[in-house]
């Protein structure tokens, strides 16, 4: 994973496919990380250029706001990811993965895939959630919960999800803006 301001990890057999990683080392795929493979031995190593970038988990994400922004283009990157044939649920989503460029703003996600038993897109929202709100300074960690329960309780689509998490951007925005007026 992330060591000395690099991202590598060991790829398990067959667990990504040849267009995937074709996608993915072609720089046509702006969304994550771009990566190169690596056979060594027994093994096949994706080894990402994060050339700006930082895992969340270098980070410390104290606002609601700012977990709210991350999740948000999460959510829109996972929903870009079909355009490149890359199945949403597939891809792992944790603040190891998900990096952040400090200078503009930008997220992207290294893709790393995940195993067959593990490709639940609900689940793992959910998961990135809970990491996302453990840090969460503000007391207003509740718009997080919020997200999570509509996601996880919820059948709806990405573009769905994406809407409500702008409603709770717009909420949070609207409560810390209602005193100062």
């Amino acid at each position: 994973m992330w060591e000395n301001k690099e991202f590598r990890i060991r790829l398990e057999e067959n667990s990504m496919k040849d267009f995937e990683k074709i996608m993915l080392t072609s720089g046509e795929c702006s969304i994550f990380i771009p990566m190169g493979f690596i056979r060594e031995g027994s093994g096949e190593y994706g080894s990402y250029n994060c050339s700006g970038f930082a895992p969340l988990n270098s980070y410390r994400i104290e606002r609601t706001e700012d977990a709210l922004y991350i999740l948000e283009n999460v959510l829109l990157i996972l929903k870009r990811s079909v355009e490149y044939f890359i199945d949403p649920s597939k891809v792992k989503i944790t603040n190891e993965t998900v990096f952040y460029n400090k200078d503009t703003g930008q997220v992207k996600i290294a893709y790393v895939p995940l195993l067959k038993e593990e490709m639940n897109l609900k689940k793992n929202l959910v998961k990135f959630i809970g990491q996302l709100k453990s840090e969460i300074r503000d007391d207003k960690e509740n718009y997080l919960v919020e997200a999570a329960k509509y996601i996880y309780f919820h059948n709806y689509y990405l573009r769905e999800m994406i809407n409500k998490v702008g409603v709770l951007k717009r909420q949070v925005y609207t409560e810390e803006n209602a005193g100062k007026s």
